[in-house]
């Protein structure tokens, strides 16, 4: 489970990182959502069991897949039909 959220990081980084030389609302957008999610990473990171904070990381990185301009329609899908697939139930 860390692995595919560690993986995501990498994605998230990546795809935000050149938006700035596009658009810069976007851009910022992005970075806003990304540094969300990189708080909640850390913040579930202390409690792996909790349900919530599980939950507050789906949605901080479902505002990242809907914030960074540079996902097609086509990869927001993929992303997003893999995070309804993720359980957050132990």
């Amino acid at each position: 489970m860390k692995k595919i959220f560690s993986i995501l990081i990498i994605i998230v980084c990546v795809s935000c990182g050149p938006a700035k030389l596009l658009d810069p609302v976007s851009s910022n957008n992005c970075e806003n959502a990304t540094e969300r999610y990189l708080k909640a990473i850390d913040t579930w990171s202390t409690d792996i069991e909790s349900k919530s904070k599980c939950e507050a990381v789906k949605k901080s990185l479902n505002d990242v897949i809907k914030s960074c301009s540079l996902y097609t329609n086509a990869q927001r899908k993929v992303y997003e039909d893999q995070l309804k697939d993720f359980n957050c139930d132990n």
